[in-house]
């Protein structure tokens, strides 16, 4: 019975036969969590790309719902009652914002692993959570495996693939030097972090998968999977697009300082995290000639010990052939239809 499948609710089936706790209750191996605010145009497609995922354990999704003005509660009412195994539908009484969503999402996960879709992503790739918890299962040295994704630029219908060049297998002292982990190709071993203890200023964070991702990687390795199994939707109207560079900036660089406390007792993890955060005051400081903003910028580089480098004068002689090659791949991006669900 373990590996029952049947019709559109296979998933209800095996559910119903395996990972019973002494209580009878069910037990995910792993659990889902997706936050949506007036998601209508896209939540369907992202619940589509979980619950039809082919895999022989079972899965939760945890639909965190922020008070949506829109039609976004009706269109997760009905996905649910038809898959009322795997859909946990959580409603909030009053918007509690991005973080704090991604937060009560986090706290309500059972499952021995943790998986991320944001409502405006989804996943094309059926067996993308049977491949990721498959090599968990025989690495426990791993705490992440993440894989490339399909960027979809949703304004101009271009699209490119994720981590070009990226290794196999990396450290924590890699993910401080960069960000190059998408949030909706994320698995965790959830129970190496306590997440109904995480630090407070998580929940003041924009954006906490940066940090996330960082508090996993220091229980263990990071694997990556080459092949694109999602799409991550790039919005001209989302939040974080519509606020302004420099104001990203700032919040990246805070979240960096903040995370190099947690990362103390690792000198390499530490030295990564400075670099990352040199590049960041780099760039504010090209992005002003207020004398004033540059002092405070170069203020805070003292504050973390970081020596600025120097401000290299661009040519706009090199690289042409790229570019060229680069507008090339763009305009027949437009012309390769998106992977379905």
């Amino acid at each position: 019975l373990k590996n029952i499948y049947i019709c559109k609710n296979n998933a209800f089936y095996r559910c119903f036969f395996m990972n019973k706790d002494n209580n009878g209750v069910v037990t995910p191996m792993v659990s889902v969590v997706m936050i949506a605010y007036n998601m209508e145009k896209y939540i369907s497609t992202a619940i589509k790309g979980v619950v039809t995922q082919k895999t022989d354990f079972p899965v939760e999704l945890i639909v965190m719902d922020d008070n949506s003005t829109d039609s976004t509660p009706q269109i997760i009412e009905r996905w649910q009652r038809e898959y009322p195994a795997i859909i946990v539908n959580v409603r909030n009484p009053h918007n509690l914002g991005l973080q704090r969503n991604y937060l009560e999402g986090f706290a309500r996960c059972r499952g021995k692993y943790m998986a991320i879709c944001d409502a405006d992503d989804y996943w094309f790739y059926k067996k993308k959570l049977l491949r990721q918890v498959r090599y968990m299962e025989s690495h426990p040295e791993c705490s992440i495996t993440f894989h490339r994704m399909v960027n979809y630029y949703e304004a101009s219908g271009e699209k490119s693939l994720s981590n070009g060049g990226q290794r196999a297998d990396t450290t924590l002292a890699d993910l401080c030097r960069s960000n190059y982990i998408t949030n909706s190709s994320v698995l965790y071993r959830r129970e190496q972090v306590d997440l109904k203890k995480l630090p407070d200023w998580i929940k003041s964070d924009r954006s906490p998968d940066y940090a996330m991702h960082v508090l996993y990687g220091r229980t263990g390795n990071i694997h990556y999977f080459r092949r694109p199994m999602g799409v991550y939707r790039k919005s001209a109207g989302s939040s974080w697009s519509l606020t302004k560079e420099a104001e990203r900036l700032k919040m990246s660089l805070a979240v960096r300082q903040r995370l190099m406390e947690t990362i103390k007792d690792n000198e390499e993890a530490v030295r990564g995290m400075k670099i990352s955060s040199a590049n960041i005051l780099h760039r504010m400081m090209a992005l002003t000639e207020d004398e004033e903003e540059r002092k405070l910028v170069v203020d805070m580089a003292k504050e973390m010990g970081i020596i600025l480098p120097e401000e290299k004068a661009s040519s706009g002689e090199k690289g042409g052939g790229k570019s060229l090659l680069t507008s090339i791949r763009r305009v027949v991006s437009r012309l390769i239809p998106l992977p379905e669900p």
